[in-house]
């Protein structure tokens, strides 16, 4: 009996102690990821990206400040060419005092700032407002079989996001509207470009820059996204949601950059990650670098630098800087 005392004390306290590290170690640990690549054109040839993603900024809370303090010693020594965001600046509607503070913090980039919105960027996902409505359908039924209906119903709607988390097939459920115009608003007035469904040329260089609107939440659009790109111009394309670059075929595509993975945020031995929220990328690879696109063009994915649910092991936060070098370079570079 003793034995089963000790093996059940020792595993809580196990679980105890991964818990804690997953909410309180590893997520304030910002760093920054170097990708050397080789330039997809020569148009591109030294030039050097900054690529933000899923900040999900929210209400003041020491994890944030940490980030927050963290950024600003990183971001401002900087020297990139071009700032990319891709999506997820919000968690909820507090969070546009901090997305603000990040804008302050971005570093010269003489051909600019570009972004697209993440389906966060629209919604609170809320697991406490499902499970809220779930309880309060059920109490409303008056009749004991009406009640007990309601019951299966909730149960069956909840495994069947649970069956959803575990097949990492897009998510939408107890969606709280975030305020997308005022974030888009304050993005203007950092000279942040928002592209939705729509293109522009990068700067004064002859490369195009494409950002489809978000996958789950926005109307993406990719046809209207590449409509007013020249037949033969060099094309990258920002998306939130790394799918959307799998679903182009165009090939004048040469780079895509992405985030919505995190990295999957929870990412254990042998098995990878639990849960991807990429229905095209694998468990043991939601992030990095990706040459196994239709159009052949090279795809960076962001682990992000906060998360959805508070949760990270094997997965810390990053900051991505993107050295576009020529082919010899890039090939024995890191």
């Amino acid at each position: 009996m003793k034995a089963w005392i000790k093996l059940l004390a020792g595993i809580t306290g196990l679980g105890g102690s991964l818990l804690a590290y997953a909410l309180w170690a590893e997520r304030p640990r910002l760093r920054v990821q170097t990708y050397r690549l080789p330039a997809p054109s020569p148009q591109a040839v030294g030039l050097r990206l900054l690529h933000l993603s899923d900040q999900h900024l929210g209400g003041e809370s020491w994890v944030q400040q940490r980030r927050l303090g963290q950024l600003q010693a990183i971001l401002p020594g900087l020297q990139v060419d071009a700032v990319m965001m891709t999506g997820d600046f919000l968690h909820d509607a507090a969070g546009l005092v901090a997305v603000e503070s990040m804008l302050q913090m971005l570093p010269p980039a003489r051909l600019g700032y570009y972004a697209v919105m993440g389906n966060h960027d629209y919604a609170q996902y809320s697991y406490g407002e499902l499970l809220r409505n779930a309880w309060v359908n059920i109490r409303q039924q008056r009749q004991p079989t009406r009640c007990l209906r309601a019951t299966v119903q909730e149960v069956r709607r909840l495994s069947q996001l649970l069956w959803q988390i575990w097949h990492n097939e897009r998510l939408r459920f107890a969606a709280v509207p975030n305020p997308t115009s005022e974030l888009q608003a304050l993005l203007a007035l950092y000279n942040v470009q928002v592209l939705q469904n729509s293109a522009v040329p990068l700067g004064n260089s002859s490369i195009w820059l494409a950002g489809v609107d978000d996958w789950i939440e926005g109307q993406p659009d990719v046809a209207q996204a590449l409509a007013a790109v020249p037949p033969h111009a060099p094309l990258w394309l920002l998306t939130h949601h790394p799918d959307v670059a799998y679903h182009v075929r165009d090939t004048r595509l040469q780079l895509a950059l992405a985030g919505h993975t995190h990295g999957g945020q929870v990412v254990l031995p042998w098995l990878g990650a639990v849960h991807t929220q990429g229905s095209l990328l694998s468990r043991h690879k939601p992030a990095g670098v990706f040459r196994d696109l239709p159009s052949h063009a090279l795809m960076v994915v962001s682990r992000g630098m906060g998360e959805s649910t508070p949760l990270r092991v094997g997965c810390p936060p990053e900051v991505v800087v993107i050295e576009l070098l020529p082919k010899q370079a890039s090939d024995s570079a890191s």
